[in-house]
């Protein structure tokens, strides 16, 4: 009698030994199938072959959909930082993280690729849709956001090879795949970064349909947003973690759009006739808006 129980015991624990791995098997292949699939939208967008609509309903889903991604990042990093303390030498375990942190990889990757791809887009979007400044102030202000917190991610993501390194879990490959990720951190620092600003007589503005009829700058009130209407080649880019000084050729300059009083200065340089901008303080500059409209009177 013991030992046919002893048997039954045996065949149970066989059983669900069996069960459990066949369960951390389908697991993996799902795992596998994801990375793949993000892995070909992730070339899709890098190649430039991936098109959108240009709807403000869809550029928002698009947005919904990051913002989503990025809170499945946050799981799946509390998910590897639990599973590491589970390791113990076993090669199973350890197997399932490094196709965890190549998911995540993938997932991080694909943020970045999307959120690149938006804001590529977003002039295209402006033309579209004019009437709906809001919504693209809106949107203007989320892609900078996100792609904060991506870079902040990214970080975050540093820091967890680094400790489970120390677990002694064999990461080099992987991450070393990951450091090349380093160029798209550059593409959205540089969106982050990048600011657009146009001078001109009061009329001159209207004329390029940047000012309304009331002298204030198209979008929210009178402050947020360039209009869909202004032609882009009279907008100058510039790098906003570099410029210190903007100089018109004018006697006198005043700002339309909205910037903190004390984080920038007048000069009127009376031996050249020119007036300087000086930004004191850029992080307080920028705050409000990445775009500069500099009225002028010469």
């Amino acid at each position: 009698m013991k030992h046919t129980q002893k048997l039954v015991i045996l065949l149970l624990a066989s059983i669900l030994i069996w069960g459990c791995d066949t369960k951390s098997k389908k697991e993996k292949e799902a795992l596998r199938a994801e990375i793949t699939k993000l892995e070909e939208q992730n070339n899709q967008l890098l190649q430039g072959n991936t098109t959108m609509t240009k709807s403000v309903a869809d550029y928002q889903n698009a947005l919904k959909e990051i913002d989503q991604q990025l809170a499945a990042i946050d799981d799946k990093h509390e998910l590897i930082k639990a599973k590491s303390t589970e390791i113990k030498g076993d090669a199973n375990t350890e197997e399932e993280i490094l196709l965890h942190i190549e998911h995540l990889h993938s997932q991080m990757e694909n943020a970045k690729h999307k959120i690149n791809h938006l804001n590529k887009n977003m002039d295209d979007l402006r033309k579209e849709n004019a009437d709906q400044h809001e919504e693209l102030h809106k949107m203007d202000l989320y892609i900078n956001d996100l792609a904060n917190t991506v870079l902040e991610r990214d970080s975050e993501i540093v820091a967890l090879h680094d400790a489970l390194t120390v677990q002694g879990i064999g990461l080099a490959a992987l991450m070393q795949a990951y450091g090349e990720q380093a160029l798209y951190n550059e593409v959205l620092l540089d969106i982050i970064n990048t600011g657009f600003y146009v001078a001109g007589t009061t009329k001159e503005l209207k004329e390029m349909g940047v000012i309304g009829t009331e002298g204030g700058f198209i979008g929210i009130g009178k402050v947020k947003v360039l209009s869909a209407n202004a032609p882009v080649q009279f907008l100058t880019p510039i790098d906003i973690r570099n410029t210190d000084i903007i100089e018109l050729a004018c006697k006198k300059a005043s700002l339309i759009t909205a910037h903190a009083p004390e984080s920038y200065e007048f000069t009127f340089d009376k031996e050249n006739n020119i007036t300087m901008l000086g930004i004191a303080n850029k992080l307080k500059f920028w705050q409000e808006t990445n775009y500069l409209v500099i009225e002028v009177i010469n």
